[in-house]
């Protein structure tokens, strides 16, 4: 009779502490911030492939394409506030090099976070309104990155092959 009780009573513990921090961290989160952000993954088509560009932003990212050309995203959006922040994740595939960012025209120097594989673009600014922004790469879709190792060993194989087989 004790046990089931015990059990359950430190379950009822458990669970109210559980929602309690929940609820504590929840007002902590966004204490501080009046528009908290907003994550949008938006398909990109480039040649036979399709590039997820992630978007985290406080104002409203309505619309993202693309120009193989120029190699330049567009994102374009609407605030109602000052105090903006934008966090934009695109695939080094898809654009890479050193970047270009233009906000309605004006050049930004945003902060710029590379890996391997993806590059991570964070925008501050205080405009309200109708907001576009351009950020142009200097490289495009590597066709043959895959590629290009292997055929540089087979290259490489083909060669010594050749000057070995002449010596005899």
């Amino acid at each position: 009779m004790k046990t089931p009780l015990l059990l359950t009573l430190v379950l009822v513990l458990v669970v109210s502490s559980v929602l309690f921090s929940t609820e504590a961290f929840a007002q902590l989160q966004f204490k501080n911030l009046n528009h908290p952000g907003i994550r949008w993954a938006w398909p990109i088509k480039a040649s036979q492939y399709v590039f997820i560009v992630n978007t985290t932003s406080n104002y409203d990212m309505q619309n993202v394409t693309f120009n193989n050309n120029t190699k330049t995203l567009s994102f374009f959006g609407n605030s109602s506030h000052t105090g903006n922040i934008a966090e934009i994740e695109i695939p080094t595939n898809l654009i890479g090099g050193n970047y270009t960012v233009y906000q309605n025209g004006t050049q930004l120097s945003p902060i710029v976070l590379k890996n391997a594989n993806l590059t991570t673009i964070i925008l501050k600014f205080n405009q309200s309104g109708k907001v576009e922004t351009n950020i142009t790469g200097t490289t495009y879709l590597p066709e043959f990155s895959g590629i290009a190792p292997m055929i540089t060993v087979a290259s490489f194989g083909i060669l010594f092959l050749t000057m070995r087989y002449r010596k005899i």
